[in-house]
């Protein structure tokens, strides 16, 4: 076979590979939005069934879901390493999500529906850190870091637009966002009936103790996780604390809350791709490290602009989505240079596993600084712990494994760290 044909052969597989790749991260946008338009009026929501909440025991509703992701997420990697299966994990989680979205809405006091939260979330991690793991599946060391870039368009999409779109559908009724979330659960369960198929290079792998020894098998892979845990906890901190300030310091209402988590999305999404791409090109760490120190400088300013309007707080929310976006996508691509191919869904559950561990405490930091609703000062110490997160991981990389962070990438320093397909 001559060069020509090898060449178009690979183009093919390219092409049809990308097609996938927009295909799943559409479903994990379905998947994510679903839960991501109920954050705007959480408090006029829970105040139906608890009319005397503090913002304390508000905090629990996010906290619990992160809970079940942090739980659920890591079984799901194990499991689906296990038995070489991701559709049905897929399937299986839009069914439940669906149905727990809907109970949501009928629970008849707050334990209740605190257990349906736990229970939603943990079908809708089944649902998309299986995507995500297929992406991987899809992914060469060559087009990792384009197709999470492709991925992180689409999960800033959800993160970021469907808060605002949750904002204008609470406008029109409380229970409004909940019935759209069950539709798009419906939609991913749908789309992976008919059209999704099981990748055909998965094996039965390891046991479950062995995947439940991850990073003692890739150690590296700690150096993503914990970059994951510090943006999550930030990501928890944010979706709690920012429609609260909106409501207590600036009086608006949900649209404006759903607008300006929107805003914030908009330069995170637009570099998604552009920036995975590139960091095919110049390597991971520069742009997590530049994002990540940037990032934890403009975070200390967030409370101290809100107090000044609602146009100073916008304005420095896209600057703070501006170096989010630049973290985002290596990181994500980091964790397939760091994990053998067959522990890709238990690494990517593990680097979820760190994530939610994260989501789970960035909620109640929220809770516990903003209760007296001193937000100047919670957002500052969100920024510090930014700074704290990137020291220790600054050490790791430059001590542990001798990469130098802004030069040149040097292959055999990254063959230290990847593990190769």
């Amino acid at each position: 076979m001559d060069y020509e044909s090898i060449k178009d052969i690979d183009d093919n597989k390219n092409q049809n590979n990308t097609v996938q790749v927009l295909l799943l991260g559409l479903l994990a946008m379905f998947a994510i939005t679903s839960v991501g338009i109920l954050h705007t009026n959480e408090k006029e929501f829970i105040q139906l069934i608890y009319p005397s909440i503090s913002n304390f025991q508000i905090s629990f509703y996010d906290t619990i879901i992160y809970i079940s992701y942090l739980t659920v997420g890591i079984i799901t990697g194990i499991l689906s390493d296990r038995y070489g299966k991701r559709k049905l994990f897929i399937i299986v989680g839009s069914i439940g999500a669906s149905l727990f979205s809907w109970l949501l809405t009928i629970a008849p006091n707050y334990p209740v529906l605190l257990t349906f939260r736990f229970f939603q979330g943990s079908f809708i991690v089944l649902s998309w850190q299986t995507l995500m793991t297929l992406i991987l599946d899809l992914s060469s060391p060559q087009s990792r870091g384009r197709n999470m870039g492709i991925y992180g368009v689409f999960l800033s999409l959800a993160m970021g637009l469907g808060p605002m779109l949750g904002g204008f559908l609470a406008v029109k009724g409380i229970f409004i966002p909940y019935y759209i979330a069950v539709i798009l659960n419906v939609l991913v369960l749908i789309v992976a009936l008919v059209i999704l198929r099981e990748p055909q290079n998965l094996n039965k792998n390891p046991s479950i103790i062995q995947n439940l020894s991850i990073v003692k098998n890739n150690p590296k892979l700690i150096i993503p996780s914990i970059f994951n845990f510090i943006d999550r906890l930030h990501m928890g901190f944010i979706l709690f604390a920012l429609p609260l300030l909106i409501l207590d310091v600036l009086g608006l209402d949900p649209s404006k809350r759903g607008m300006a988590l929107g805003i914030f999305a908009i330069p995170f999404i637009l570099l998604q791709y552009p920036i995975g791409k590139l960091s095919d090109k110049i390597g991971r760490f520069k742009p997590l490290v530049i994002g990540s120190f940037f990032y934890g400088i403009i975070m200390c300013f967030v409370g101290f602009a809100g107090s000044f309007g609602f146009i100073s707080l916008v304005a420095i929310l896209f600057v703070l989505g501006i170096f989010s976006g630049i973290t985002s996508p290596p990181n994500m691509a980091l964790v397939g240079d760091c994990i053998r191919k067959e522990d890709r869904a238990m690494g990517m559950g593990f680097f979820n596993f760190a994530g939610n561990l994260g989501i789970i405490i960035g909620p109640l930091i929220g809770g516990a600084l903003v209760n007296t609703e001193n937000y100047v000062i919670a957002f500052i110490i969100a920024g510090i712990i930014e700074f704290l997160g990137l020291i220790v991981v600054c050490v790791i990389i430059i001590y542990k494994y001798h990469i130098k962070i802004f030069e040149k990438p040097d292959p055999q320093a990254m063959k230290t760290l990847m593990k190769g397909d």
